[in-house]
């Protein structure tokens, strides 16, 4: 199974890095990975650019847009100037946020599950946040619902839903389409992703 990642990325210097870091040091690695640069006014594309000259599989795609959104269209618009540069070879199409810190199997146990049922069409972990030197469970998690930072789709079913809608509450009606559709949602709680920079 193949597995492609678009990171949408808005001044995300002090934190791309580290993502990067973690995705390639996965025990399965992506094939691809586009970094959308959504008009950083900081360092993000130079750091990128770093990893893009180490690895042939990281692409950096830079984006225009206006800073006045409604909430959630932003990152979404972003997610699809990297997904159109994106050739129709994947498997599993994957969208990640540019603040995280991925375990090194994470990937890996995201294909098995996809591997082990075919009407599972999203597969995601929960995210930690530092508290007190500590991580812990983030507030937001729900069992039920993967969140919008790591949301990885099989083919079909995210072609089915007809991909991922700019709007405020994208990552809840994507679920809803899924359920329409008969299509299983996966969250594996043992999946611990670090959030750095956490909501609210």
């Amino acid at each position: 199974m193949k597995y492609y990642v678009v990171i949408p990325a808005y001044n995300e210097q002090d934190f791309i890095e580290a993502t990067l870091q973690s995705l390639v040091k996965q025990s399965v690695l992506p094939t691809q990975v586009v970094v959308v640069n959504d008009s950083s006014t900081d360092k993000t594309a130079e750091i990128v650019n770093e990893f893009v000259q180490k690895f042939d599989f990281i692409r950096l795609v830079n984006k225009q847009s206006n800073s006045v959104h409604l909430p959630g269209s932003k990152v979404i618009r972003a997610f699809e100037a990297g997904f159109a540069v994106l050739d129709d070879a994947y498997d599993i199409i994957v969208k990640l946020d540019a603040d995280l810190i991925l375990p090194t199997t994470y990937f890996e146990t995201v294909l098995q599950h996809f591997k082990s049922d075919s009407q599972i069409a999203m597969v995601g972990g929960v995210a930690l946040i530092e508290k007190n030197g500590n991580w812990v469970v983030e507030s937001l998690t729900d069992t039920d619902h993967i969140r919008g930072a790591f949301k990885a789709y099989r083919k079909t079913a995210f072609k089915q839903i007809g991909g991922l809608k700019p709007a405020m509450g994208w990552d809840t009606v994507d679920e809803l389409l899924c359920k329409f559709y008969n299509w299983k949602i996966k969250v594996d709680t043992s999946l611990q992703v670090k959030h750095l920079k956490p909501t609210g």
